[in-house]
């Protein structure tokens, strides 16, 4: 039993060794420029989050449009859409996969086990056969052994490696973590914004038809005077194409209309068609009635996933340089075997057999022509890639934020102009066609005012729908959780 403990104080001095031998693994530096205090149009999104004083959106943004079926459509979608599904099933790999890098292969032991038994009954003659019972020389041995054997192989791990494996393991799990919450955010978003898309195009499409519908009347009013000898006909012809230019925007508005339908149900986890009856009643464009959470910089740069996503990239690329220079280190097996047993020669007493034995087998690459150093520098172009892709999303952030912000801004200016082009341009109209029918302007002013007046209704509603898109978005830029 002496030489069993003995066995097992060298394997655990081996073993702590190894511990202490460790490959050097790279660290993330902090970024080569610090994030600025606060954004360009700082007071842009400062107004966002003071115009209202209904509350400031949480995490359930999209509810700050008080709408029950865009909630409803952004809950199923997260719940039902096939992209997060993906993304969580990567996160349960990758965290299976970081399990299995924590019991690596270096913290197993490799058992094998024998038992054997054996027994022989051996005449020795001048040459007869054990039938031959006449033969008075014979010499009969009953030899019996009983043997269990039982060895281990012990990797030893002096390089680091599983340590080096299990940080590019974790750094995969943030990484997948970091898309999922990216995907869940796109997901949000892109719901809410097709939703505001397709209540902007159905006011746009009432707005059309009502122009039709008004074109049609002047149309009908030119007929009655050219067939009273009041108007020529070329009144009526220019009549009738602006009603046929008008009519002809409602089809792409239509095929846009159901594009946005099927989109939706797609993104629900769906097959198109799945929401035609929910979304094709016409419904208002809602308005967003909370106030936007005031971030700086800094804060946007972590809470967005991608920026944990490059973060993980990089420490994964970092710790397959370590991986990489473990390969410069021996690999060292540990193998032990110890056998059990008992032995008897015919009916005397049997006699214990304990053996042990203890090997070590070194393996080191001698020569490699290059390869470890190739794969090494390989490693680390990769590990500085990473840092420089790091570096570069910080950036593509703060100008998404910043260009979200001047796009909102630039929006609401427009709106106010075009809201007040609206309101000219229909009193233009109604006073040109008072005018035409006591014929003191001609014809074609008439279907100019007109026109002035639908292009602007059109024009506003268009941006009053890309306006609110755009709040969507913005949750996206800032980094808002779902």
């Amino acid at each position: 039993m002496k030489g069993l403990c003995s066995l097992f104080i060298l394997s655990l001095a081996i073993v702590g060794l190894s511990a202490c031998a460790t490959a050097p693994s790279p660290e993330i530096p902090e970024s080569k420029t610090q994030t600025p205090a606060q954004f360009v149009a700082q007071d842009i999104l400062q107004n966002l989050s003071s115009v209202n004083d209904a509350g400031v959106a949480g995490v359930r943004w999209w509810e700050g449009f008080n709408d029950p079926i865009l909630n409803q459509l952004v809950q199923t979608s997260l719940e039902s859409n096939f992209q997060i599904a993906s993304a969580a099933a990567r996160v349960k790999e990758a965290r299976a996969l970081l399990a299995l890098s924590e019991t690596g292969d270096s913290l197993l032991l490799e058992l094998d086990g024998e038992v054997s038994g054996q027994r022989s009954d051996r005449g020795n003659s001048n040459g007869g056969s054990s039938n031959n019972t006449g033969n008075v020389g014979n010499n009969n041995r009953d030899e019996r052994n009983a043997l269990l054997g039982l060895g281990f192989t012990l990797p030893i791990d002096l390089a680091g490696r599983v340590e080096q494996e299990v940080r590019a393991a974790a750094a995969s799990l943030l990484a997948e973590q970091a898309s999922l919450r990216a995907q869940i955010i796109s997901t949000s978003t892109n719901v809410a914004q097709e939703y505001l898309l397709l209540r902007g195009n159905q006011k746009q499409l009432d707005m059309l038809r009502d122009s039709v519908s008004l074109q049609e009347k002047t149309l009908a009013i030119v007929q009655t005077r050219f067939e009273s000898g009041l108007s020529p006909e070329l009144d009526v012809r220019r009549a009738e194409t602006s009603v046929e230019t008008l009519r002809a925007d409602i089809a792409p508005l239509e095929q846009a209309l159901q594009d946005s339908r099927h989109r939706l149900a797609t993104l629900a986890g769906q097959f198109p068609g799945a929401y035609e009856e929910l979304l094709k009643p016409e419904g208002a464009l809602p308005q967003y009635g909370l106030s936007i959470p005031t971030r700086l910089p800094f804060q946007v740069v972590q809470a967005r996933p991608d920026v944990q996503l490059a973060q993980a990239r990089f420490a994964q690329s970092a710790a397959e340089v370590g991986l990489a220079q473990a390969d410069f280190y021996p690999s060292i097996e540990l193998m032990a075997s110890i056998q059990i047993g008992s032995t008897a020669l015919n009916s005397n007493p049997a006699t214990s057999i304990l053996i042990g034995s203890l090997s070590a087998l070194l393996n080191q690459v001698i020569y490699d022509g290059g390869a470890r150093n190739a794969r090494l520098d390989a490693a680390k172009a990769r590990a500085e890639g990473s840092l420089a892709d790091y570096e570069q999303v910080l950036r593509e952030v703060t100008q998404e934020v910043e260009n979200a912000l001047t796009a909102i801004n630039s929006s609401a200016s427009r709106q106010t102009a075009l809201g007040k082009a609206v309101v000219s341009s229909k009193r233009s109209f109604e006073q040109a066609d008072a005018l035409y029918q006591l014929g003191l302007v001609s014809f074609l002013d008439v279907v100019d005012a007109q026109r002035v007046y639908a292009n602007a209704e059109q024009a506003l509603a268009t941006e009053q729908t890309n306006y609110a898109t755009l709040i969507a978005g913005l949750f996206r830029a800032l980094g808002v959780q779902s």
